[in-house]
């Protein structure tokens, strides 16, 4: 992503020291917005890389339902320069500064300065909206997918089909990508390939094979590291037949919007109205967008909309370079004003607000814990953020490590060997958050639940948190 936009930097004719401030200006605004706004430390995303740094192994040794290009990623981060909240920052905000320098250079190459000037504050404007101020698979993965789209728009197939590739090795979602992909194949090799009415399929097949050439490099690539170090039978059980197959079909595991919360995530995608009553010719950017947004099925959630923001952004420059209609003059009013009222009530909501997941209550806890523990002792985390693990440099009792969530608890034996290993691999501390009666916290796994009960007694209490010892 780095070489894209340097080579795109290069090939540039028309920028000016002017327009370079202007962009460095506009990236630490972003920056500090980013820095003053709530940032949320997924718990997941700090253990899984944590545990990689220890030795464990994903898929083997963690239950994972992702695919791990961008775990790897951040766990050879975290060896380098540890595990704290800040080291996860720094490596979400440089991912952040990154998209926007692309989402510049790439859509200046295509199209012109003024509209990669507006992407770029469109892009900055929502990413924030969609609760992009922290690291997920579908921040990470949309980069390689908007790769992707640059590569296909410059009919440089056989680099579109590496980025899909790493995309999709980033996150399973970027196969709904190989729709507008495939679209935009058929789009440009129609153009540049028929003549007389005739299309040269054999040029059109030549095509299509760089693309499929591309993304077989990666996963032959991918299949033979998995292979070299023995987790290639459990990749395909966690991330295949578990993630595809079982996860989206677990009682409890759709999560839908209410209207309200339906409304607002969508209404930014109003903008694609007037474009698509002005020009059908935009339609391929809208379909890019669809396929970022679906996503978020089963589980709805504002992140989830992070891919399809590059393509929002674009859509908006667009928009607001066109000369100006009726059409045009009535909707670009409202739609600013609809835009800064759902700006403004998330700055209120979230401005100020620290760092999610790593509250004062987490800090206090794992302050307790590591006064009563030393580096690599065991405990156990029951019915709470798995981070602690993380932050207090503590390892699991159970291994494998199993989420704590039913579709995950009720798969066959897991119980069993989680207790088996806390019988064998005694924690020092159990960290217990008592069950509610509603909510993914009101899920108790009975056969584990039962054996801390019987065998552990309450130690301590922090802020209704339970430390339990043996």
């Amino acid at each position: 992503a780095l070489f894209l936009t340097v080579s795109c930097r290069k090939e540039g004719t028309n920028m000016k020291k002017k327009d370079y401030l202007i962009i460095g200006g506009i990236l630490l605004v972003h920056l500090f917005l980013l820095f003053y706004l709530k940032f949320t430390a997924w718990p997941e995303i700090s253990l899984w890389p944590y545990l990689l740094t220890k030795g464990w192994l994903p898929y083997s040794d963690i239950a994972i339902a992702h695919t791990p290009l961008a775990i790897f990623d951040l766990a050879i981060f975290y060896k380098i320069f540890g595990t704290d909240v800040l080291q996860l920052k720094i490596f979400t905000w440089s991912l952040i500064l990154l998209s926007d320098t692309l989402i510049f250079f790439l859509v200046k190459k295509i199209w012109k300065k003024k509209a990669a000037f507006l992407s770029l504050i469109f892009y900055i404007f929502w990413m924030l909206f969609y609760d992009g101020n922290g690291f997920w698979f579908d921040l990470y993965m949309g980069i390689f997918a908007f790769c992707s789209f640059y590569f296909a728009r410059s009919r440089k197939w056989l680099l579109a089909g590496v980025f899909w590739g790493l995309s999709f090795i980033s996150k399973q979602t970027a196969i709904w990508f190989l729709v507008p992909i495939l679209l935009e194949m058929i789009i440009n090799l129609q153009h540049h390939y028929v003549r007389n009415n005739v299309i040269n399929y054999r040029l059109l097949a030549g095509k299509f094979m760089r693309f499929v050439a591309g993304g077989f490099i990666v996963a032959i690539i991918f299949i033979v590291i998995l292979w070299s170090i023995g987790i290639l039978s459990d990749f395909w059980n966690w991330a295949f037949h578990f993630g595809i197959f079982v996860l989206p079909k677990a009682q409890g595991q759709i999560q839908l919007p209410d209207t309200k919360t339906l409304f607002a995530s969508l209404l930014p995608f109003t903008i694609f109205v007037p474009l698509v009553i002005k020009s059908k010719k935009y339609l391929i950017l809208i379909l890019w967008a669809i396929a970022g947004m679906l996503g978020t099925y089963p589980r709805f959630e504002y992140f989830h909309f992070q891919p399809a923001l590059f393509y929002l952004a674009i859509i908006g420059a667009l928009v607001m370079s066109e000369k100006k209609n009726l059409l045009l003059k009535i909707f670009i009013p409202i739609y600013i004003l609809g835009s800064l009222y759902l700006m403004f009530r998330y700055f209120v909501r979230n401005f100020s607000e620290g760092t999610r997941f790593h509250e004062s209550e987490v800090v206090e806890i794992v302050d307790y814990i590591k006064y009563n523990t030393q580096k690599g002792d065991r405990i156990f985390v029951l019915n709470y953020w798995d981070n602690i693990y993380a932050l207090t440099e503590t390892l699991p009792s159970t291994k494998p490590w199993v989420p704590q969530l039913s579709w995950y608890m009720e798969e066959p034996s897991i119980q069993e060997k989680m207790v088996e290993d806390l019988i064998s691999n005694p924690p020092k501390l159990i960290v217990y958050k008592p069950y509610t009666s509603t909510g993914l916290s009101s899920y108790v796994p009975k056969k584990v639940y039962d054996y801390v009960t019987e065998n552990y007694k309450i130690e301590s209490n922090i802020e209704g948190i339970e430390i339990l010892s043996k």
